[in-house]
């Protein structure tokens, strides 16, 4: 399958799978409210920090080592031992410090966190061989079933008053129709691993655990800092926001994980011109989505959030500023990607740490003195440091051109549907929106997409020629 084709599949893929959580997320929100929602974003992150314990890069490492195609059932056995053996302890560390833990974190049931960490692990051992295994486009559309199976387990269970157990339960559970087609799916070998392959799993992964941590940093640190300085309702409140920001990362995190195993291929075949090529790639479109939804999110930012709820309409104030961090993130993902890929996990880890250190420094700091707007600040500018850090870095070692034109042609493009959506926006306020909000959003986001897609198709030569390339033959003919 070409890239592009299988950046395309695990797009749809993610989307479809963002998707049936969006429109849970709004069930949720309006049925259960912002306090439980807020304990169950914080026990999600919680647990989400046992698990990159329990793998400490293990998981990326065993994605590299498949990748290159040698000792393939070695590595997947010595890394199923590593992490099951981090995750067992972890596991019996929190029955042993049960008490300490459900009071301090405002925890229910010591379950809850153990039940998440076992197929969280198990979750992330599969995905890492699925990928490994040039699976991407496969790894997404379980992702997707999992994500439907999660959120029709967990509506059900909300609609049986089960309220957090329902969310947590319907995770756990849901979480296995990734696991158990994906075991069958990488299909064999696993053969007995020998003590070198332990070795360059551990090689790798001493440096590629700091890009595990990074994501986790900024997925959750926020979450994790507002939780020790604000009621549990403003915490709901974030996660609902940093949620719809996030969704618009899904189709650069697309082209990562398609283009990882390539760039693994290629470097170690020691392509570098063709690794450039692919960097360049990657830089072009990872903003085709978010730059639009920056623009799109800082004119609608009160109608999307009042669809949770009106209780929500306060998060409309950080939503911009998270859109930022999400956009900044995409590029440096594919900076830290790249390294990755060419066998230099040390060069990524120091971009990592950029943003790592200066997320939680910032927003230990600025949560404290302005609580949610100190977070969506802290992400934003943790973000754009580790963006320039990762720029610099990456050079050293590929030989890239920054595709400036694409990008600019993005941004013209996001701004030309800005203005258009703005008008109609403003229309329709003056009319004293006859539309219900829901409605009216839908139309001013479909609006939206509509007209930037068929402007930047207009002005982009280079667009048209990857949809051409990419299109199924059938539809090239028709």
């Amino acid at each position: 399958m070409r890239i592009g084709q299988t950046s395309f599949v695990s797009f749809v893929s993610k989307a479809l799978s963002s998707a049936a959580g969006f429109a849970a997320t709004i069930l949720f929100a309006r049925l259960l409210g912002p306090t439980v929602l807020g304990r169950y974003y914080l026990l999600l992150s919680i647990v989400a920090w046992l698990s990159l314990a329990g793998s400490i890069g293990i998981g990326s490492a065993i994605t590299k080592r498949m990748s290159e195609g040698d000792d393939v059932g070695e590595y997947k056995v010595a890394g199923g031992l590593v992490i099951g053996t981090i995750g067992a302890a972890i596991a019996v560390g929190l029955v042993v410090f049960q008490g300490p833990v459900e009071q301090y974190f405002d925890v229910e049931r010591i379950g809850f966190v153990v039940a998440l960490l076992a197929v969280g692990l198990l979750g992330s051992y599969v995905d890492a061989m699925l990928n490994g295994s040039h699976l991407v486009h496969v790894d997404a559309m379980l992702k997707v079933a999992r994500r439907v199976a999660r959120t029709l387990l967990q509506v059900g269970g909300v609609f049986l008053s089960l309220g957090l157990t329902a969310l947590v339960g319907g995770y756990a559970i849901g979480g296995l129709v990734l696991v158990i087609p994906g075991l069958y799916l990488v299909g064999g070998p696993y053969r007995l691993p020998q003590r070198r392959h332990f070795e360059r799993l551990v090689e790798y992964a001493k440096y590629a655990w700091m890009g595990r941590l990074e994501g986790k940093t900024f997925q959750q640190a926020d979450i994790l800092v507002l939780g020790l300085f604000v009621p549990s309702a403003l915490v709901g409140v974030y996660g609902i926001t940093w949620n719809v920001a996030n969704f618009l990362i899904i189709f650069s995190s697309s082209i990562s994980s398609a283009l990882f195993p390539e760039l693994s291929k290629l470097s170690a075949e020691d392509r570098g011109q063709q690794v450039a090529t692919l960097v360049e790639d990657a830089l072009s479109y990872t903003g085709l989505v978010t730059i639009p939804g920056l623009v799109g999110g800082l004119l609608l930012a009160p109608r999307i959030l009042r669809i949770f709820g009106e209780e929500f309409g306060q998060g409309a104030q950080v939503l911009g500023l998270l859109i930022l961090s999400v956009l900044f993130y995409g590029y440096q993902t594919q900076f830290t990607n790249a390294l990755g890929g060419i066998d230099r996990p040390r060069a990524a880890f120091k971009v990592n740490a950029i943003l790592i250190v200066s997320n939680v420094t910032l927003n230990l700091v600025l949560v404290y003195y302005y609580g949610m707007i100190g977070a969506a600040v802290a992400s934003a500018s943790s973000t754009f440091l580790s963006v320039i850090g990762g720029y610099l870095v990456l050079r050293r070692h590929v030989s890239f051109d920054t595709p400036v034109v694409q990008i600019g042609r993005q941004v013209g493009a996001a701004l030309a549907m800005g203005a258009l959506v703005a008008a109609a926006n403003g229309a329709l306020a003056r009319m004293g929106d006859p539309l219900s909000n829901e409605i009216a959003t839908s139309l001013l986001i479909a609006l939206g997409a509509g007209t930037y897609f068929v402007v930047l198709l207009s002005v982009s030569p280079d667009l048209r020629s990857v949809v051409r390339d990419n299109a199924p033959e059938a539809v090239i003919r028709n």
